[in-house]
């Protein structure tokens, strides 16, 4: 009994006594593996019972009643038992039948969110921006270098430590509690990432904050120059105009043009800035216009202008960008003369497509002022306004006329152009510079203000719908059209002869330049580079080739076919010498030096006669010019002497009533158009010379309309024979004026290349004075009736008077021997524009007054003595012994180099009509070779 034992049930226990009272006597324990897990993890209980087979675990929540689970122990009485996802704290305990354990707690710890966070974008001070927040997730944020990132934020548990990581890179911020501030600027782009860590070591619940930065540098500012935007070639006028476009990521403080002198021998000036105005805005887009100007650089022929534009944007640091650096080459003056002769090409090319528009235009007019108005003869009244066609029509005339306006302006604009391209280039010949002035004062007096007043009342009338008004106003547009016309006709043809004289002047100069280089370049030759010496003697052969084709230009444009012949050959010299620069370069290529320099010889032997031959070649055809118009002077003199005569005889006729009125009606007929003719051909020589002053047409037109007036008083049913006789005297006034200008014209013409012009300019401002007295008698006359409407047309007529001396004291100016003449000018300039204005007052008398004075001044000032005002002048008659003349007699009736003055017409209003007629006709006669 003592060995045997049951295997098995209770009665075992019997047999191992100590053992049955442990297990009776054991615990029952239960262990968590960990005391604080995360919401979702489970844990794992670990239970004993020893001496047990069985378990029960009870667990419940906060709040909630104990759950049991069966938990079966293994042969040692232990067991583990894993709970499922815990989503708050739990209560275990383990019961194995009356003995239990302890309570143990396993807690949930709560996960840390991201409370609140803000990101602010606080940008650089010059960019002007607010500082603005930014989203803290999305698409990439593009900030301007140095833009500051403040951060603020909150998580729901205290934190440790809170940081912004970019790689290795890492931007701490401060924490207080669970709170986190700071701030830092991005260096570079990249990603990034907020960090929090809690001081449970509990990790950040939700998606990791990130920043997604492109840090945007601020750029340099782009600088183009995109006039003239290449290497060029210097205009004639040393002003080369620019325009600068410049653009910035922010803004442009400052743009500056930076230019410097490199001399052809190749040493530089110092830099010549100059600043360009930039907008007080500061726009980060900027196109500006600059006119270099290189006057007064000392530059010479074959100089460089290197520049370039630098702008600076509105950083702190100022950054700069350039263009890039561009070269201005100054031409040389054969270039110079080609451009000149380009130039000029293009001038008379518009003088002609404007003369021609104005030619239509005219027509067009006066087609349109005969018109009648459709109304007529119907029965209705005259009172109607204008039609829809008609009115379509007549505003095209006057847009039409606008546009004719604006081109001849520009047409102006551009001679003057010309004339100072060329005194800047040191072209400046005396006579062909007088020229240009005069075409240029042809077409401002030709844009005169009755002209655009006459197109303001068309207008008018065409936007009341007045259609009397309209065809009055279309009648007086045409006759400012036709002065128009004329003008821009005589300006065409002076500019012709102009531009031909200064062809020669410039072909002239040329040739003798070339000759000269060709000549050093033959002394040269034999010692210089062959490379180098090849490639100058083919520069000189392309100037003489281009010299060539402008001498066979300047031979299609000669008049006659012995000047063209001379030309041709001419230009047929300037081939050949080419022909012989061109196998001197190649020789000077193939070191054959001696031989090169032979052929050099040879081409400077083809040139040296040139120069020579065109210079006569100008003077013949100047000569020529001159002839022809006296010639045209002398008949148009004699013309008008005849004519003269006829019309004082039909003056008599009326006051003495021999003839019939039908007599007398169809001779005054007859002379009108003689005076037609005459006209027209004064006209026509007015074209070739400057100076044929345009007043013998207007003199010859106020004989026509007497002469019209004369015809009306006696074609009435009741004849007025004393007005008429009147009105014929007149137009035998106007015709000895009309003689007299011709007189003096022809004088000026003959002896235009003779003496300084001192005694004309004496006697000419002498005139001017005395007809600035009259202007201003006239002007103190209308004084009282100042205000009144009745007065405008003869204040419009005095002002005309009076811009037509302006016009003549700035001739004075332009011929150079009047000191002063530009003020004088000037002044009556002024006072011209204030009576076709319509304002005369006290203050314009009296400047007109000083003018005259002023006038005198400068007359006395020249003659260098002052004549007493008080003295009263005499005469006496002469007697048989008056042989001898005394000297201050003959300085009266002789001017300088013996040659007979013209009396001035002050002097010919003393006389009668008759006796005017005869002392024109004994001075033409005088005058006669």
């Amino acid at each position: 009994f003592g060995t045997a034992g049951p295997v098995r049930g209770a009665a075992a226990a019997l047999w191992h006594p100590l053992r049955a009272w442990e297990a009776t006597v054991a615990p029952v324990r239960i262990a968590a593996a960990r005391g604080v897990v995360d919401r979702g993890d489970s844990v794992a209980f670990r239970v004993e019972a020893f001496g047990r087979r069985t378990a029960t675990l009870w667990v419940r929540a906060p709040g909630e009643s104990w759950r049991p689970r069966g938990v079966r122990l293994d042969s040692l009485g232990r067991a583990t038992v894993v709970s499922g996802p815990l989503e708050s704290d739990l209560y275990a305990r383990a019961t194995s039948g009356s003995r239990g354990s302890d309570t143990v707690l396993v807690r949930v710890r709560l996960p840390v969110f991201l409370g609140s966070l803000s990101v602010t974008a606080h940008y650089p001070g010059y960019l002007g921006l607010e500082s603005e927040p930014v989203p803290t997730g999305g698409d990439t944020l593009l900030l301007p270098a140095g833009t500051r990132l403040e951060t603020r934020g909150e998580a729901t548990a205290p934190l440790a430590r809170a940081a912004w990581r970019a790689g290795r890179r890492t931007q701490p911020l401060e924490v207080r509690s669970a709170g986190f501030s700071g701030s830092f600027v991005p260096r570079a782009t990249g990603g990034y990432s907020l960090v929090l860590e809690t001081v449970s070591g509990a990790a950040l619940a939700g998606d990791t904050v990130r920043l997604a930065v492109r840090v945007v540098a601020d750029s340099a500012p782009h600088v183009e120059v995109p006039l003239p935007g290449a290497d060029t070639v210097a205009p004639l006028s040393l002003q080369v105009p620019l325009v600068v476009d410049v653009r910035d990521d922010h803004g442009i403080t400052g743009v500056v043009v930076e230019s410097r002198r490199i001399s052809r021998l190749g040493t530089a000036d110092s830099a010549k800035r100059e600043t360009l105005r930039v907008p007080e805005e500061r726009p980060d887009r900027a196109i500006l216009t600059h006119t270099l100007d290189l006057n007064r650089r000392g530059l010479l022929p074959g100089d460089t202008v290197r520049y370039f534009a630098v702008a600076t944007d509105n950083t702190p640091a100022r950054q700069a960008g350039r263009s890039r650096e561009y070269v201005l080459r100054l031409p040389t003056m054969s270039e110079v003369r080609a451009a000149q002769r380009l130039a000029s090409d293009d001038v008379s090319s518009r003088l002609d497509s404007v003369a021609a528009e104005s030619r239509r235009l005219e027509r067009q007019t006066e087609d349109l002022a005969r018109e009648r108005p459709r109304t007529e003869g119907t029965g209705e009244r005259s009172g109607e306004s204008l039609s829809f066609e008609q009115a379509k029509r007549a505003e095209g005339v006057a847009r039409s006329q606008e546009q004719l306006v604006r081109q001849a302006e520009e047409l102006k604009k551009s001679i003057e152009q010309l004339r100072r391209s060329a005194e800047a280039a040191g072209m400046a010949d005396s006579a062909w510079q007088r020229q240009l002035q005069e075409i240029r004062e042809q077409i401002d007096r030709a844009l005169s203000p009755e002209l655009r007043e006459r197109l303001a009342e068309l207008q008018q009338a065409l936007k009341d719908l007045d259609a009397e008004g309209a065809k009055q106003a279309l009648e007086r547009l045409a006759e400012a059209q036709r002065e128009l016309r004329e003008a821009l006709e005589r300006s065409r043809e002076l500019f012709r002869r102009a531009a031909l004289e200064g062809d020669l002047a410039n072909l002239t100069q040329e040739t003798r330049e070339l000759a000269q280089e060709q000549r050093q370049w033959n002394d040269q030759v034999p010692a210089a580079d062959s490379t180098s010496a090849a490639t100058a003697e083919r520069q000189l052969s392309e100037r003489a080739d281009s010299l060539a084709a402008a001498l066979d230009r300047v031979a299609e444009a000669m008049d006659g076919e012995q000047p063209q012949q001379r030309l041709d050959s001419a230009g047929k010299q300037a081939e050949q010498a080419g022909r012989q620069m061109q196998q001197a370069s190649r020789s000077a290529q193939q070191g054959q030096r001696q031989q090169a320099q032979r052929q050099g010889q040879k081409a400077s032997e083809s040139l040296e006669p040139l120069a020579e031959q065109l210079a006569k070649e100008r003077r013949q055809l100047q000569q020529k010019w001159r002839e022809e118009v006296v010639q045209a002077i002398d008949n148009a003199l004699a013309e008008t002497g005849r004519l003269a005569e006829r019309q004082l005889g039909v003056e008599e006729s009326l006051r003495g009533g021999s003839q019939s009125n039908s007599a007398v009606r169809a001779e005054q007929g007859a002379i009108e158009e003689g005076v037609q003719r005459l006209l027209e051909q004064v006209r026509k020589t007015a074209g070739k010379n400057a100076l044929v002053p345009p007043g013998i047409g207007t003199a010859l037109g106020g004989a026509q309309e007497q002469m019209k007036r004369t015809r009306e008083s006696i074609e009435s049913a009741a004849p007025n024979q004393r007005e008429a006789a009147e009105q014929a005297g007149g137009a035998v006034d106007a015709l000895n004026t009309a003689a007299h200008q011709l007189l003096r014209a022809r004088g000026e013409v003959s002896g235009s290349q003779s003496g300084s012009g001192l005694a004309e300019a004496m006697e000419r401002m002498a005139q001017l004075a005395q007809q600035q007295g009259g202007l201003g008698q006239q002007g103190a006359g209308l004084l009282p009736m100042a205000g009144s409407g009745a007065i405008r047309e003869q204040l419009r007529q005095l002002g005309a008077r009076q811009r037509a001396m302006a016009q003549e004291l700035e001739r004075l100016r332009g011929q150079g021997n009047m000191p002063g003449a530009g003020e004088l000018a000037d002044e009556a300039g002024e006072l011209a524009r204030r009576l076709e204005a319509g304002r005369l007052d006290r203050q314009v008398v009296e400047r007109q007054e000083r003018l005259f004075r002023r006038m005198l001044d400068a007359g006395r000032t020249l003659q260098g003595r002052e004549e007493d005002e008080e003295k009263e002048r005499q005469s006496t008659t002469a007697t048989e012994d008056s042989v001898r003349l005394p000297p201050a007699l003959r300085a009266r009736l002789e001017q300088e180099g013996d040659r007979l003055r013209v009396p001035t017409w002050e002097e010919l209003q003393r006389l009668s009509p008759e006796e005017r007629r005869l002392v024109v006709d004994y001075f033409r006669r005088l005058s006669e070779p």
